[in-house]
């Protein structure tokens, strides 16, 4: 393993202790998921993704907007497949009251990394 990539592992260890609890919590919040197994998997489904765009994720001037964004998608690809549309329009109501520029991307059409 090169040095480079063991300082990005290095990076992103400490990257998922300082952003997990909040990730997990937000994830809760919004899927109104209260089995731990599920939000665990969801959780760990949103940082698979952030390892695979590290590049980004590392040297990102505003981290927890880039995580939103991807979170929002992860939680929304979930609702989906449980059928939760409400849900979905609910959260989708409150999101684009938001400015543009801090409105998650939710479009269907976009692929997960998963």
């Amino acid at each position: 393993m090169s040095e480079k990539s063991t300082d990005q592992l290095l990076l992103f260890s400490e990257f998922i202790d300082f952003y997990y609890p909040s990730i997990y919590s937000a994830i809760t919040r919004l899927t109104g998921l209260a089995d731990q197994k599920e939000l665990e998997t969801i959780t760990m489904d949103v940082f698979d993704e952030l390892w695979k765009t590290r590049e980004q994720v590392l040297t990102e001037m505003r981290p927890p907007a880039f995580i939103y964004k991807i979170l929002i998608r992860h939680v929304f690809s979930y609702l989906r497949r449980q059928g939760a549309d409400d849900r979905i329009t609910a959260l989708q109501s409150i999101l684009y009251s938001l400015p543009e520029d801090d409105r998650p991307a939710t479009d269907k059409s976009e692929p997960l990394h998963t």
